[in-house]
């Protein structure tokens, strides 16, 4: 066997662990869930904006009824992206979905692999992405949840933990400009796990910059206490730098978002209880009658819990080595996720805002799933060595212990997931380019089409009784109709409001003749244009503001810089000494 493929057998063998978890839906269907229709009600539309030469569309115009949506102005849109690259590969959304989730579980395990190697060894990486693609909570993300952009998400977060690791052990540009690719992704994706990555991540870089300082003590033989470490300047600054390039490369999305939050109904005056993330603390019920997400994601925790156990032991067995400091601080980083999904972290949900609309606290099961399997690789000498001697019978216990999670998995998430043929999955998602959205997407202008229902559930559109355009007892004709431009002609008649078929947004420009007309939302929030008296053409053109541009103008320049440092950073750190994982 060649270098090469010595070298590229092991990460290809990485990737195939986590193609292999999706085996189930490739043989009996796509996993079904309240959340895939809505996952299509965004990708179908989406697509349809791709096929027509829009990159990044401002909105939906064929969704609730024709009347439009402007989620994807604060959805993250990299699910979709993916989503629709399978379906134009393969020509149709059943395959196009299973070939998207394939590819992103397999970049899932290849980033546990990745991350794992600043620890351990290659085949102990490789069985570090087996036991991502298996843990617990990250199948049922896909199986039972349809959590499909929260599982994709994972992904990012991994490689954004592996580059962080990279950066501070390597302190080299290419490393940087990757965690920014990483990072970008992570906010493109989810924006709860981002939230939730980006806490992890900075506790992480903290103590993966102690753990540098720590490493040169043990190879060097200097004093810990008087050891100096000159390059954590130029390691704070690459990393600080990667956050930043990465935000600027994510901002065409969430520069809109952040803006125009106030401008969608969101939780609304009827939130939805699953949405309060006081309600949604893991084992804050245990019955499944009263709340039964919430026992569900007991078990799921329990199960995680259980297949962590043999992990945290050879740590904390071996407390005061200073080789397993390292580790320590990883099983840290993993009681803390555990813990901010249980109601002992209510403070820092309270005193952090904007972890608060982060809404469900157990989707911290994600960011433990992320952890665990670097402790468990690098667990697995030690409990091999004791699988030899007189403590055989705990380190077979200790094994069981991961069977057990790994057997819940496949018995109660994958088994008893509800699967979907490509018949009855067309049947699904076919209808949804034009059906109602979430109440929480709608315009704040438009709160009457939820009917007093919980922010979650699907809309009431207004029925259009005229057509696209009313104006009276005026006569009116559409002369184009586009998702962004409308252009309409008007006879003569009495001055007064024309209701256009589309729900109102404030970046809807109306002129005629050179002048603005006003424009103002109707009672149930349908787009209302003042037509003056005489006969004329309007153009009715939805306009993104400067903002807009400038976040785009960022987004490319930040995409530049990227490829500048994964270019030229090569050169520079070319003289950068190669690094040995921890294990070795």
């Amino acid at each position: 066997m060649s270098a090469w493929l010595r070298r590229i057998s092991l990460p290809l063998l990485a990737g195939l662990a986590g193609a292999t978890v999706v085996l189930p839906a490739i043989l009996f269907g796509m996993p079904n869930n309240n959340d895939l229709a809505n996952h299509y009600h965004f990708a179908i539309p989406f697509y349809e904006a791709l096929r027509h030469g829009n990159l990044y569309p401002s909105l939906f115009a064929s969704s609730n009824l024709g009347y439009g949506d402007v989620v994807v102005r604060f959805y993250p849109p990299a699910l979709y992206y993916l989503l629709a690259a399978g379906r134009f590969v393969t020509g149709n959304w059943y395959a196009g979905s299973l070939l998207t989730i394939t590819a992103v579980s397999a970049a899932g395990s290849l980033g546990a692999y990745v991350w794992a190697r600043c620890y351990v060894s290659p085949n102990l990486a490789v069985a570090a992405a087996l036991f991502y693609a298996l843990m617990p909570y990250h199948l049922a993300e896909f199986y039972q949840a349809a959590q499909l952009a929260e599982f994709s998400a994972g992904a990012a977060l991994l490689f954004a933990m592996a580059f962080t690791r990279r950066v501070c052990d390597r302190n080299r540009w290419q490393d940087a400009a990757l965690l920014a690719v990483a990072y970008s992704g992570l906010v493109l994706s989810h924006l709860p796990l981002a939230v939730f990555g980006s806490i992890t991540l900075l506790l992480y870089a903290v103590i993966s910059l102690r753990g540098r300082q720590l490493r040169r003590v043990l190879r060097n033989g200097e004093d810990e206490k008087t050891s100096s470490n000159p390059g954590v300047v130029a390691i704070l600054f690459k990393l600080t730098l990667a956050v930043l390039i990465g935000l600027g490369a994510s901002s065409f999305y969430w520069v809109t978002m952040v803006a125009e939050m106030k401008w969608i109904v969101a939780d609304g005056s009827n939130p939805d209880p699953l949405l309060d993330y006081s309600h949604n603390f893991v084992f804050s019920t245990f019955s499944a009658s009263q709340q039964e997400t919430i026992w569900w994601m007991g078990l799921l925790a329990i199960a995680t819990i259980v297949m962590c156990l043999p992990a945290v032991i050879p740590p904390l067995k071996n407390f005061r080595a200073k080789d397993e400091r390292p580790f320590i601080a990883l099983c840290g980083l993993l009681l803390f996720s555990l813990a901010m999904t249980t109601v002992i972290s209510k403070p820092v949900w309270v005193a952090l805002p904007y972890l608060r609309m982060a809404q469900h606290p157990f989707r911290w099961l994600a960011v433990t799933s992320v952890i665990a399997p670097v402790l468990m690789a690098a667990a697995v000498p030690f409990w091999l060595v004791r699988l030899r001697n007189h403590l055989r019978p705990i380190a077979i216990a200790m094994g069981g212990c991961v069977l057990i999670g790994v057997t819940f998995s496949v018995t109660q998430t994958v088994r008893g997931a509800t699967y979907l043929s490509k018949a009855h999955f067309d049947q699904i998602v076919s209808p949804l380019n034009e059906a109602p959205g979430i109440i929480q997407w709608l315009p704040v202008w438009a709160s009457v089409a939820a009917h007093g229902k919980p922010s979650y559930e699907k809309c009431t559109p207004p029925t259009s009784t005229n057509g696209k355009v009313d104006a009276g007892a005026r006569a009116a004709r559409v002369i184009e109709w586009n998702d962004t431009k409308r252009v309409l002609a008007f006879a003569g008649g009495g001055a007064g409001d024309a209701r256009i078929a589309t729900f109102y947004y404030p970046h809807w420009r109306a002129t005629a003749n050179g002048q603005t007309l006003r424009t103002n939302p109707a009672a149930d929030g349908a787009l209302l244009v003042s037509v003056p008296a005489q006969a004329l053409t309007v153009e009715l053109e939805f306009r993104e503001p400067g903002r807009t541009r400038i976040a785009k103008i960022i987004s490319i320049i930040s995409w530049t810089l990227i490829g500048s440092l994964l270019i030229f950073g090569r050169i520079r750190d070319h003289a950068t000494p190669e690094y040995e994982p921890i294990a070795n």
